[in-house]
């Protein structure tokens, strides 16, 4: 795919139309659907230069999407980008969605640096990009509740540099325009089951004993710490796996780690 739709800020120009991104920024922000947001969010890429677009709901899902797949091959993606991208697991080696894991703020990649030190699928799917005329990329990561990373990115001729101007000139914009579309998505698909808010009232010699045992302590280690008896911590670790509706330690954890309870554990 190359830039097909009209690009009126491929020139070089650091500074984008604020007022037609805003304008469809705000059709973006009223669509009634998911089909209406993608085509307000087609026109926000267009305005911004950057017309070829790429999503992923959950970069922790290597696994086929139906939505993403379908929503990729609108954007004009190529079958054998397509192919390489879910038969090869590429969403867990690609060094673009290893930093949408780590990082809070969107980034530019350069589409022609750092091609040999891809795995052989990453290589061949980052080759593909080129040939549909993508010279960098504009990436938004959208953490979400439950530990969920979404991702949006924008694609196109641009050189990094003016990607990078472009970036610094809306930054509000397209992060805006990222998060609002996942909440559609979000709208589309309906709710993760559950009832986290409940679950997550923890007592603090609960959470601290959550947390020690989070960081790689045994019970006897977490008693020492604490000042308190291992049949204590046992205890407190016991009621914590109930209210988060797990059936181990470890599951405590993971689920305790998603609900954004245990912050860095290192």
């Amino acid at each position: 795919m190359t830039c097909a739709p009209p690009c009126p800020l491929t020139d070089g120009s650091a500074d984008p139309d604020l007022a037609i991104l805003r304008g469809a920024l705000s059709r973006l922000d009223r669509a009634p659907d998911f089909e209406v947001a993608q085509t307000a969010l087609e026109a926000f890429a267009v305005a911004l230069g950057m017309p070829v677009l790429s999503w992923a709901p959950d970069v922790s899902r290597p696994a086929f999407d139906a939505w993403m797949h379908r929503f990729m091959r609108r954007q004009g993606w190529t079958e054998q980008v397509l192919e390489h991208w879910w038969s090869r697991s590429v969403m867990l080696k690609s060094p673009l969605y290893i930093r949408c894991r780590t990082r809070a703020l969107p980034f530019v990649t350069d589409m022609a640096r750092g091609i040999s030190d891809l795995v052989p699928a990453a290589r061949a799917v980052h080759r593909s990009l080129a040939q549909m005329g993508l010279s960098s990329m504009i990436t938004v990561p959208v953490h979400l509740p439950m530990g969920q990373v979404a991702q949006l990115s924008f694609g196109g001729p641009l050189s990094p540099h003016e990607a990078e101007a472009r970036l610094g000139a809306a930054r509000a914009e397209i992060i805006a325009a990222a998060h609002i579309f996942q909440h559609a998505f979000a709208v589309t698909v309906g709710p993760l089951p559950g009832q986290e808010e409940a679950r997550s009232n923890l007592t603090p010699k609960e959470w601290e004993s959550l947390r020690l045992t989070a960081q790689g302590h045994r019970e006897a280690e977490v008693a020492e710490l604490m000042g308190i008896r291992p049949s204590t911590v046992r205890y407190h670790l016991r009621n914590v796996a109930v209210k988060l509706g797990a059936t181990t330690r470890t599951h405590a954890v993971a689920k305790a780690a998603q609900l954004g309870l245990l912050g860095p554990i290192s």
